[in-house]
């Protein structure tokens, strides 16, 4: 992948200054301005590819040579030098074209007309030119369109078999077009203007206008120092009783934080190290509150030394290859089809403190609940039942003719699990319920759910007290059915066995509660630790933290919410938090948040929070609502950091202000999701003053409702610039009542620059209204944000001046109905 990206940086460097102006007379006595080819040919000499012949004269209608298209293509590249060589008879050193030759030699553009020769002031044929375009283009990372079919043109068997694809390449790319007398004359001579002509259509096409090119650089591996000094050692082998010395470390993380407890009675200043040796430490939970913090001039260090890593390990792995096949005992409980592709992991001695009805399993392809989730059936649905009716807030009836070819050969709905989920088109989430009754001669099955009010997302109307009903579906799922589906795995706990149909890839088994919990902690740093498989998260500080620092550690393998959760419980702003050199991977939902609590909180300065040179992968896995990283904070700092194959977006900045976002790479971000982007903002009016710019944005396709680069909803001054989009569908989505932003100086390749969505909110609320859908209006969770977050302002007249005074566009808007019926907008 570095080379990939060396490759297509060291191509968008190029520099281009912008089309000049055209002026109102022309420069040649022979060439009108109101000739067809005129503005082709200003074009072609102010980019300084062509001169005159002299005399004042272009000479339009006189033909090219293949000297004059070589030496053309060298300008445009910049004329790099060359060590001149005799490698063509007929090009010798000195004259205009001798460098560009064998420059286009060693490129790949050209090839003699034999051996030996060139022929340099050969007239170029239409279908030599397109050739040595087609050629020249493949330098570029930029899409080569489909061939057209040529057939349809009365001379399309006079083209040379050499030609063919190159020509029909031209034709498709609109670059060599027919003749007025409807010939495509591949063999016949292109002139100086339509030379001119194809030259300012491929730059429309293939060149790369960039005004201020800057470095991009992006996530590196972290190099970690090894520390040979600490006032407290641990290690797998010691004991608590021991001092924590070297020779006599301590056993456990907790008895650590005690030893730091009397160290800090005695030392007055320096930092207090605890030093972690390389093993598996197993569960690990862990309390800090504030009186294990450090000071400004002492701060607390929790790292390793040695070699090898420290692994916090609250649950287990199962790699692939630990999978066998099936012995003749397991297959008398699978159909005979499917026991080739059914193997078994033996994880009897790893399931004691893991119970499978509560706890997920993580793999690449998402978070699975329980035993059989996902179900993929070969019609490519994940559910048994593809409708349901939901008739109240807390339950939901479903005639048995919806499912009964599913469990007609049990007789009966015992040991049936419903697991439902709302999707809401962009997101997913799964609910398990309380149970089932039946009813009624028509055996109307009631399942009633647990936490209704997970349940609320969805467009449209919605029914009851949060239903969207037409956004409804879920699945029956079985223990005792087939495994007859790639990734579909059952547990024996019985006998501890892990069965999947056709196994790929590893599996983690996060398990147990929260590993790290911060009450008011402040001056702490996590350096160069490893942790995994949690079902909680894995740290927390939500109470107003300070100086936190999390340097060079691996979370993977996590059930929770978030791996890191950080945010101030009740008033303020996490204050100088660093993130960096970290990795994460596998995360059910979203690996780092970082969120301050009241809307006071939006107009905090120098927070302080930087994520900086982190590794994203495989994040987002259980729900498409959740990104990899969310900073809802002022003036949060996200730079360096890669971003890879993220199931949904990968920076969520809802209500973050003045946000500093740049040199960050995103690689096939939101590649399970729909209707975001690798940068998402929310729906919330107040995220204001956030600047995008010197990212890299790679691979960003598909999708229903669309996969963007960026993704702005009721954003206020956002400024998106100096951004390469490679190989996106759509690079910005400005989406609802988002004005104000800026776009300028993005490079778009494969892709179309900027695409603007927006719609004007005001004309679509007045739409709806008149034609009767005021209550879906008033109703969606869009315009109910927009109302609260104008109530909030009214209600706190002091934020409101700091408000106004920050951005004072964001007044521009208004949530009166009567005026929108008015039309006074």
């Amino acid at each position: 992948m570095k080379k990939f990206l060396a490759l297509v940086l060291s191509v968008i460097m190029l520099s281009g200054a912008a089309v000049s102006v055209m002026a109102d007379e022309s420069p040649f006595t022979d060439v009108k301005t109101s000739r067809w080819s005129y503005d082709a040919i200003r074009y072609a000499v102010d980019k300084g590819y062509m001169n005159g012949v002299g005399g004042g004269k272009f000479d339009p209608a006189g033909p090219m040579t293949r000297g004059m298209v070589v030496t053309v293509l060298y300008r445009r590249e910049g004329s790099p030098e060359v060590t001149f060589r005799g490698d063509f008879t007929d090009v010798r050193a000195g004259k205009y074209y001798s460098d560009a030759v064998i420059w286009a030699k060693d490129e790949g553009v050209v090839n003699g007309i034999t051996e030996t020769t060139f022929e340099p002031d050969g007239k170029i044929t239409r279908e030599q030119l397109a050739t040595m375009l087609s050629r020249f283009s493949e330098r570029c990372p930029v899409s080569v369109p489909e061939r057209a079919d040529l057939s349809g043109y009365p001379d399309a068997d006079k083209i040379h078999s050499y030609a063919k694809d190159a020509l029909g390449w031209a034709n498709e790319a609109n670059l060599i077009k027919g003749m007025s007398d409807g010939t495509l004359s591949p063999r016949g001579n292109a002139t100086r203007e339509q030379f001119a002509a194809i030259l300012k259509r491929f730059d429309d096409t293939f060149t790369l206008v960039y005004n201020e090119p800057v470095l991009r650089s992006h996530y590196t591996e972290p190099e970690y120092p090894l520390v040979d000094d600490a006032d407290v050692y641990v290690a797998t082998d010691g004991d608590d009783s021991n001092p924590g010395t070297f020779d006599k470390p301590v056993a456990t993380f907790n008895r650590a934080v005690e030893l730091v407890r009397e160290i800090k009675a005695a030392k007055t200043s320096g930092d207090i190290v605890v030093a972690f040796k390389a093993g598996d430490y197993g569960p690990l939970s862990v309390t800090l509150a504030a009186e294990d913090s450090g000071a400004e001039n002492q701060r607390i260090v929790y790292c390793k030394y040695g070699d090898g890593d420290v692994i916090f390990n609250n649950g287990f792995d199962v790699s692939e290859d630990e999978f066998r096949p099936l012995g003749e005992e397991d297959k008398e409980l699978f159909p005979s089809k499917n026991a080739d592709k059914i193997k078994k992991a033996d994880i009897s001695g790893k399931l004691k403190d893991y119970d499978p009805g509560k706890c997920m399993i993580i793999s690449e392809t998402g978070a699975m609940n329980v035993a059989r989730f996902p179900n993929v059936y070969p019609d490519g649905s994940d559910n048994l039942v593809q409708a349901g009716v939901a008739y109240d807030h807390e339950h939901i009836h479903v005639t048995h003719t919806l499912f009964k070819n599913r469990i007609k050969k049990y007789h009966s709905v015992d040991g049936l699990i419903l697991y439902g989920y709302i999707a809401a088109g962009w997101y997913k989430d799964m609910l398990e319920t309380d149970g089932y009754t039946v009813e009624g001669e028509d055996e109307d099955f009631v399942f009633y759910l647990p936490h209704p009010e997970n349940v609320y997302w969805g467009y449209g109307p919605q029914l009851g007290e949060g239903f969207a009903t037409d956004y409804f579906q879920m699945a029956i799922l079985n223990v005792s059915d087939e495994l007859d589906a790639p990734g579909e795995f059952w547990i024996d706990e019985e006998n501890g066995t892990f069965y999947v149909y056709e196994p790929s890839g590893d599996y983690s088994f996060p398990a147990g509660s929260g590993m790290i919990t911060m009450g008011k902690v402040r001056n702490i740093t996590f350096l160069g630790l490893d942790f995994k498989n949690s079902e909680d998260y894995i740290i927390s500080a939500v109470e107003h933290p300070r100086d936190l620092t999390i340097d060079r550690c691996t979370f993977t393998g996590c059930a929770a919410q978030n791996m890191i959760d950080v945010r101030g419980k009740e008033r303020g702003v996490p204050l100088d938090l660093l993130v960096t050199g970290c990795s994460f991977s596998t995360c059910a939902c979203t690996a780092l948040w970082v969120d301050s609590v009241n809307m006071d909180d939006l107009f905090h300065t120098g927070t302080g929070v930087v994520v900086n040179n982190n590794y994203f992968t495989l994040t987002n896995l259980k729900s498409s609502f959740w990104s990899a990283i969310t900073v809802d904070v002022p003036g949060p700092v996200v730079t360096h950091n890669l971003f890879e194959k993220c199931y949904w977006t990968c920076v969520g900045f809802g209500n973050a202000t003045d946000m500093i976002a740049e040199y960050n790479v995103f690689d096939r971000p939101v590649c399970n999701g729909d209707d975001a982007g690798a940068f998402g903002q929310g729906i919330e009016v107040w995220t204001c003053g956030n600047v995008i710019r010197n990212n890299l944005f790679m691979n960003i396709k598909g999708g229903t409702n669309g996969r963007f680069g960026v993704y702005l909803d009721n954003a206020i001054g956002v400024e998106v610039y100096s951004n390469l989009f490679y190989n996106v569908d759509v690079s910005v989505m400005n989406n609802d009542i988002s004005k104000y932003n800026t776009f300028c100086d993005n490079v778009t390749v494969k892709g179309p620059e900027v695409c603007d969505y927006r719609f004007d909110h005001t004309l679509a609320v007045i739409e709806a209204m008149t034609s009767g859908n005021e209550d879906m209006i008033l109703n969606s969770s869009s315009y109910r944000r927009w109302v609260d977050g104008f109530a909030y302002f009214d209600s706190h007249p002091e934020v409101k001046e700091e408000a106004t005074r920050k951005w004072p566009e964001l007044f521009t808007f208004t949530t009166d109905l009567s005026r929108w019926q008015e039309k006074e907008f």
